[in-house]
C-alpha cells in the first residue's frame, strides 16, 4: 500500500491529512476501522472503466 501523511495548521488547529492508496487489497481490510475511527471526513475513489 502507498502512504502519505500531511497536517496543516489553519486557524491556530492543527489538521492532519493521510491518503492510503491500498488498491482494493483484502489484508488491508482489517485495518480500516482503526483508521476512520475519529475521522471527520473521508474520499473514496475508483475506476468506473473496465480496462
Amino acid at each position: 500500500a502507498s502512504f502519505m501523511s500531511k497536517s496543516l495548521t489553519v486557524d491556530n488547529s492543527t489538521i492532519k491529512f493521510q491518503v492510503w492508496d491500498t488498491a482494493g487489497q483484502e489484508r488491508y481490510r482489517s485495518l480500516l476501522p482503526m483508521y476512520y475511527r475519529n475521522a471527520v471526513a473521508a474520499i473514496v475513489v475508483y475506476d468506473t472503466t473496465n480496462e
